[in-house]
């Protein structure tokens, strides 16, 4: 390449030019690739490309290596470098129900939850700025769906005045109280369970596959209070971890599932069932 071409390749130029270069997407190459290159190699804006064709093509299991490249990974690639920074200054500005890493999370969530869509075009271009836009979106879930924090004011929990249970906003759509099977049309139950078990087979960490499994099995445990339908302690007990670690932890898992859901071709997933199963 001369000088004067080098100076006059565009951001775009360099990002084609380098996914043009990539193996087959669907190659022992390319996820060679995924575990061996720098972020310098592979920019945020070539994977999130790279991406969204192998979730036109239905390739699942390059589409999930690279989500879990993009969005995962322990942060060791830097591609939520940004992200990262805007979730500790929204809680230094007065987010006191939330932390940081329930702020991430959420982020990550509707990030996977975009990117195949047409919207998910932006990560291609500007991945910085669509990271910024799907925080908000985040946010806007954690603070709106279900009403129990308005920015800096923590909705404490009730007691119900006949039968003394302790009713937590943060525990209401966790555990036994919402099961994800109650989302899906009765048809595609058989497929949706070994679809789920099959995927949480294949997590790597070892807390989030115990979480997941429990979670979505047929007598999920509560998170922090209380007894399954048959007779589980809640998932701190059994796992001595505390109920805000957990949420995260599951948050994680429905972030990994719903990637999975997302590259299938197998079935159509309707995005509002999504949208709940995720919340």
């Amino acid at each position: 390449m001369t000088q004067e071409q080098s100076s006059t390749e565009t951001a775009a130029d360099i990002f084609n030019r380098m996914f043009e270069a990539l193996p087959p997407l669907d190659s022992a190459q390319y996820l060679e690739l995924l575990e061996t290159a720098t972020a310098a190699d592979l920019p945020a804006q070539v994977l999130a490309r790279a991406y969204r064709h192998l979730c036109v093509a239905g390739c699942e299991g390059a589409a999930n290596a690279t989500l879990a490249r993009l969005v995962g990974s322990g942060g060791r690639y830097g591609y939520l470098a940004s992200l990262r920074r805007l979730a500790f200054r929204e809680v230094a500005r007065g987010q006191y129900w939330y932390d940081a890493d329930d702020l991430m999370q959420a982020a990550v969530i509707e990030i996977v939850k975009t990117l195949p869509s047409p919207r998910g075009e932006l990560a291609e271009r500007a991945w910085v700025l669509f990271t910024h836009q799907r925080f908000q979106d985040g946010w806007r879930e954690l603070n709106g769906r279900r009403g129990e924090k308005i920015r800096g004011v923590r909705v404490e929990p009730t007691v119900d005045q006949e039968s003394g249970e302790v009713f937590d906003p943060v525990e209401e759509t966790d555990g036994a109280t919402a099961p994800w099977h109650a989302l899906a049309g009765e048809s595609d139950l058989p497929w949706l369970d070994n679809f789920i078990r099959e995927t949480v087979a294949k997590i790597a960490d070892p807390l989030t596959r115990r979480v997941a499994e429990d979670q979505f099995g047929d007598d999920p445990s509560p998170i922090s209070a209380g007894a399954s339908a048959g007779g589980k302690p809640p998932l701190t007990e059994q796992l001595g971890e505390n109920r805000f670690k957990i949420r995260r932890v599951l948050h994680n898992a429905k972030a990994r599932l719903a990637a999975a859901l997302l590259a299938q071709r197998q079935r159509e997933i309707d995005a509002e069932w999504l949208r709940r199963f995720l919340g």
